[in-house]
């Protein structure tokens, strides 16, 4: 399970400038600035997860067939046009199905052109990625895409024949259709090697577009995400650039991720942006260095392939900014937003950046004046209460027996989600009196402070040896940006249930378990299991 474009944090990272030890705390008000007027695409009715558009004199016995198979195995609805006569327009099964599809996959092969009926329907998906915010992905069947975009070579020849008899206006219609598609990121046939890894990577990109609903349940989520996207203003064609910020384990994150996820397949470009913390040490740290790294590695996560090596950097860049983009870049260093200020600033088309920060002056950084601020506040008492009380006891309010003891618990630590998560985990099943040493613990803690660190602090220091130890190994992997299945690896040389170790340390909130397999670790564990495991 590789750890690359794995999030290093659930609830944010600190400013390097910060000490660790000594964190500083926000105020508890929350604020927001420059709030823009709340908007939102039109609701949509959902029959189908995904719509295919292709030639099927090309595609349907070979690629299509075993692309529809991929998508079935993964519970995908798509629509399947057996059974439909086709003629010079398409019908209205057809466009009530493009209308009520999440995702328009386009395969453009040889024949495609060829047919009005397929040149009708790309039309129509064009305007439904417009006016519905529909998803659009295009694969190149044995087609260069300059050839789609220009209409030259062979796949230009037919298009001319398609256009023989059809009014100037008509033409128009189908060469804009063909220019937009052609400058969507997609799927290059020629690029690979085997038919059935490009199938597989395809149809986990379209299952990646499906929403998620991972973030249901999570107290409050629902009252920011809500705040953060009215600022956005969805459907509107201005940019916008909105700036989440607020203490360590506050939710930043959280809050962003879940914004993505939520409209993500309105933007026919995303990427999720994280602090490459684990790649900044072996880079040679230089402005324009940095500068051309940071480009690339966004305009290649932006365009859907993390490792293509990116030749021309401004035909690239051009694609950028012709699209409608949505970017997220988690906790990035003041000086990494610098470097990607040239990006930012060439964005057009009602483009979104969400960007998150504990400093507010960090947020300034990436090159616009225009920044609106969402601060995340505190969560109020009763809302701390129930996130507390979902680790602690699995309901959203303590049993009657417990309640004075989970009150005090919740007095003594700052309300932060991430705090509150680790320290109702390790009291979870503990009898009472457990829960009064361990309130006794916190009162006399050598930190002064109620921050999250002294409840991460506090928790690690509970751990076996054993479980310390793999969560070193853990960290060790996250950090160095390797592959944790090597350090698991390594635990299992021990005899150790490695296994079950890591599963105790995901019931503690000290890991989390993503459901694809991968492994994630908030910052101050980092920390803990760095320092405290070999201490000087």
């Amino acid at each position: 399970m590789s750890l690359k474009g794995i999030l290093k944090s659930i609830l944010g990272k600190p400013s390097k400038k910060s000490n660790p030890l000594q964190p500083p705390i926000a105020s508890s008000s929350s604020s927001s600035t420059s709030y823009s007027s709340s908007s939102s695409l039109p609701t949509r009715q959902y029959s189908y997860d995904v719509f295919p558009s292709f030639s099927g004199q090309d595609v349907r016995r070979t690629f299509l067939s075993h692309f529809v198979e991929g998508l079935k195995s993964k519970g995908i609805k798509t629509f399947i046009d057996n059974g439909i006569m086709r003629s010079e327009s398409i019908n209205s099964e057809l466009i009530r199905a493009i209308k009520e599809s999440r995702v328009a996959v386009v395969i453009l092969s040889k024949n495609y052109s060829s047919s009005s009926w397929c040149l009708n329907e790309l039309e129509l998906i064009m305007e439904c990625r417009d006016t519905l915010g529909q998803t659009v992905m295009p694969i190149f069947y044995d087609v260069d895409p300059s050839d789609v975009r220009k209409q030259t070579g062979d796949f230009g020849k037919a298009f001319e024949e398609s256009c023989h008899g059809k009014t100037e206006e008509q033409k128009e219609k189908w060469t804009k259709a063909l220019n937009q598609v052609a400058v969507i990121a997609g799927e290059h046939s020629v690029s690979w090697a085997s038919e059935a890894e490009m199938i597989s990577k395809i149809v986990m990109d379209v299952a990646n577009e499906l929403p998620s609903t991972d973030f249901d349940r999570l107290v409050g989520i629902e009252a920011h995400v809500k705040e953060v996207k009215s600022m956005l203003s969805l459907a509107s064609d201005e940019v916008k650039i909105v700036g989440i910020w607020g203490p360590a384990g506050i939710g930043k994150t959280t809050i962003a991720r879940a914004l993505y996820d939520q409209v993500s397949s309105n933007f026919q470009l995303k990427f999720y942006m994280e602090n490459l913390e684990g790649k900044k040490k072996v880079l040679i740290h230089g402005t324009i260095r940095l500068k051309h790294y940071l480009q690339k590695d966004l305009l290649s996560g932006v365009l859907d392939y993390r490792d293509m090596k990116i030749l021309d950097l401004q035909e690239t860049q051009f694609r950028l900014n012709h699209q409608r983009v949505l970017l997220v870049l988690d906790d990035l260093l003041p000086e990494e937003l610098q470097a990607l200020g040239d990006i930012i600033k060439g964005l057009r088309f009602g483009s979104k950046v969400i960007v998150t920060s504990e400093d507010i002056d960090t947020l300034r950084e990436c090159g616009s004046n225009e920044i609106q601020t969402y601060r995340v506040a505190f969560p109020s008492s009763e809302k701390a209460m129930q996130i507390f009380s979902y680790s602690a006891f699995g309901q959203s309010s303590p049993p009657r027996g417990y309640l004075e003891h989970a009150v005090e618990v919740t007095k003594l630590v700052t309300p932060i989600p991430l705090g509150l998560k680790v320290l109702g985990s390790y009291l979870r099943g503990k009898s009472k009196d457990e829960w009064i040493v361990t309130l006794s613990t916190l009162r006399t803690s050598p930190y002064d402070d109620k921050h999250i660190w002294r409840v991460i602090r506090f928790a690690y220091d509970q751990l076996s040896y054993k479980h310390k130890y793999i969560l070193y190994e853990l960290q060790s992997g996250i950090d160095l940006d390797e592959n944790v299945n090597k350090a698991i690896f390594f635990l299992a040389q021990r005899d150790w249930d490695v296994e079950k170790g890591i599963q105790t340390l995901a019931d503690m909130a000290l890991i989390s378990k993503l459901g694809d397999g991968r492994i994630i670790m908030h910052y101050l564990v980092q920390y803990c299991a760095k320092k405290f495991m070999w201490p000087d």
